[in-house]
């Protein structure tokens, strides 16, 4: 660790500042790592650091966590590449499809716990798979620093492990359950319960109500078509709540923002690793990745009509079950079925 931490000062030290890209509607996984990485430039090599990506901050606790950091994110529509001396990226990787950084432009520090398709051409690269969130690695690293680390940011990263983790039940080691002890006594409680408990906006419920209402299963298979969404973080939070459905182990959830068709798939441990399957799903068709259990992607649609956005929605859905299932088609069935509407409606009026 003390050699990686030497080479990762070393790459600080090339410039002054140093503009750190996320991926698009970043988690809060990439704004712990990202607030982390700043720190640890600013203390360890006095780089001063913002923070970029396309997209946006949608889910209600997400914006919370970027109060409670006072991070002010720069639109990348506002970046001048040329101007920055220094480039990172954390909880990403250049060429994924997933990011801004401009085809051709090189990131001198790249940190990410997904795994690599082709290893990053940067200065300096700490990639590790077997860790449950980028956070915890940063946080590793302002450990070996001694970098004192502030309530919010100890709070940040906190969140981050959780979420990632789903409280350390998912694909997390021992490193983060580590960090997240160590941290935990640092950070601000009261901090905590605004970020996980905050005012939710009433687009929430009604996509909510889409979610539940439009969902469909096929053998353990569950699966959803959101339609047009304000925020694309509202597929993973519905695919991750479809998957607790007592006899499903595959979620795949589609939604709709701006010109792109976004896509989320789920599985219980010990299964196909998903993001290597959503990508034999979307094929040269889009952009995915992810880890053994949780996968993302997305699918340009501009210019496509109703229609054709519906046939690739059952496309998707019938390649995923073409490939665990080894049938060519199949029928879907509606999880709740017209007579439980009726008698749900009935009951309401």
């Amino acid at each position: 660790m003390a050699e990686r931490l030497s080479a990762l000062v070393s790459a600080l030290s090339r410039g002054r500042r140093m503009l750190i890209v996320v991926h698009d509607n970043p988690d809060p996984d990439a704004l712990a790592s990202a607030c982390a990485l700043a720190r640890l430039a600013r203390c360890r090599a006095g780089v001063r650091c913002r923070v970029t990506c396309d997209g946006m901050v949608g889910r209600a606790e997400n914006r919370a966590l970027l109060r409670e950091l006072r991070l002010n994110i720069l639109p990348v529509q506002n970046v001048r590449w040329t101007e920055w001396p220094l480039i990172g990226m954390v909880d990403s990787q250049p060429g994924t499809g997933n990011n801004a950084l401009p085809r051709g432009t090189p990131a001198d520090i790249v940190i990410d716990h997904h795994p690599s398709r082709v290893p990053p051409a940067a200065c300096f690269a700490d990639i590790r798979p077997g860790y449950g969130s980028t956070a915890t690695i940063l946080a590793e690293y302002l450990f070996r620093a001694k970098c004192a680390i502030p309530p919010a940011l100890a709070t940040a990263i906190c969140y981050a492990i959780s979420t990632d983790t789903q409280d350390l039940a998912r694909e997390s080691g021992p490193a983060d359950t580590e960090t997240f002890v160590r941290l935990y006594p640092l950070a601000d409680k009261k901090a905590l319960g605004r970020i996980r408990h905050p005012k939710l906006h009433h687009a929430y419920y009604s996509e909510l109500a889409r979610a539940v209402l439009s969902a469909f299963t096929h053998a353990n298979i569950i699966g959803s078509h959101l339609g047009p969404i304000a925020h694309p973080d509202s597929v993973a939070l519905t695919a991750d709540l479809l998957l607790q459905h007592e006899r499903m182990g595959w979620a795949l959830v589609t939604g709709r923002c701006r010109q792109d068709l976004y896509v989320s798939l789920r599985t219980l441990p010990g299964r196909h690793h998903a993001g290597a399957l959503l990508r034999r799903v979307l094929g040269s068709e889009g952009h995915a990745g992810g880890h053994g259990t949780m996968a993302g992607g997305r699918i340009s649609v501009a210019g496509l009509s109703e229609e054709k956005i519906e046939a690739r929605q059952k496309q998707i859905v019938l390649r995923l079950i073409r490939i665990l299932k080894r049938k060519e088609d199949a029928a879907l069935r509606p999880l709740i079925s017209p007579q439980e509407l009726d008698e749900a409606f009935y009951k309401f009026l």
